[in-house]
């Protein structure tokens, strides 16, 4: 009896031993579990006040950006002297030579969306809901719609943009203009260096980068000014003085001139040089 009473007591020693193992194990994992929980909720917390100085500095950086574009509009708009003859210039100018000057700088629609969903200049962000300085002109489409290139052209950039324009291609054309075109699928059809003819498909329109749904977003750039492509889209020969008039930004005498002499140095040499 002595020895069955003797290792009951050593099995319930055993057991409450293991009990107060167990507890102490229990305690200090739930200890160390509550210092982890305070650690990640300071991470988030420390997270969200980055992340909101990084939106504060965005913010500021993009007023800054809307500044210089206010500024440039400005000083374009009080720089008419650059074009102070051109209703001269326009009189004397031939159709051949309209032709030329039309097939020089980026014209027409970069795709058969034309449905205009967001226009160039102010505007409420979509996804931000603050007012910023939209920089292009949205078309939205169907997915899959071929876009392209509204000039020839060298591809300057080919591949995902990181500042939400996607899907991103960057043509740099003659004469100081670049045209972009954001948010497409990812089965671009250029790469950083291809020459690119006019009307040639360079990519497809998608919904990629920050968007609220599928579109193409198009910019036009003049020697880094960033310009309304609006009349860009239109101008043709039969159109021709639309684009002249409006767009201040640039100095069109200057560039006409630029057109002609290129024109008169190397004649046919792009008809030479592509057989």
């Amino acid at each position: 009896m002595d020895m069955k009473h003797d290792k009951g007591i050593i099995i319930l020693s055993t057991v409450a031993f293991s009990f107060v193992i167990v507890a102490l194990f229990s305690t200090f994992y739930t200890s160390k579990a509550a210092k982890i929980k305070q650690e990640q909720l300071k991470l988030i917390k420390s997270n969200m006040i980055l992340s909101k100085k990084l939106d504060s500095k965005r913010a500021e950086y993009e007023m800054i950006e809307d500044k210089i574009e206010e500024i440039e509009s400005f000083i374009s708009s009080n720089n008419s002297n650059k074009n102070h003859n051109i209703k001269e210039l326009l009189k004397n100018i031939s159709k051949s030579s309209k032709k030329l000057i039309v097939n020089s700088i980026p014209s027409g629609y970069p795709s058969k969306s034309r449905r205009v969903t967001s226009n160039f200049g102010y505007r409420m962000h979509p996804i931000l809901k603050k007012k910023r300085f939209h920089h292009g002109l949205d078309f939205g489409g169907k997915i899959k719609t071929p876009i392209v290139a509204t000039a020839n052209g060298i591809v300057e950039f080919a591949a995902f943009n990181k500042g939400g324009y996607g899907n991103l291609v960057v043509i740099s054309h003659n004469f100081g203009f670049k045209t972009a075109y954001g948010h497409m699928l990812d089965n671009l059809q250029v790469k950083k260096g291809d020459f690119v003819k006019k009307g040639e498909v360079i990519g497809y329109l998608g919904n990629t980068g920050v968007s609220t749904g599928p579109h193409l977003h198009y910019e036009v750039k003049y020697i880094k000014n960033v310009l309304n492509p609006t009349n860009f889209l239109t101008f043709n020969e039969k159109n021709f003085k639309q684009l002249i008039y409006n767009e201040k930004k640039i100095a069109w005498n200057s560039l006409f001139k630029a057109i002609f002499l290129q024109k008169q140095t190397f004649g046919n040499f792009d008809k030479v040089a592509l057989n």
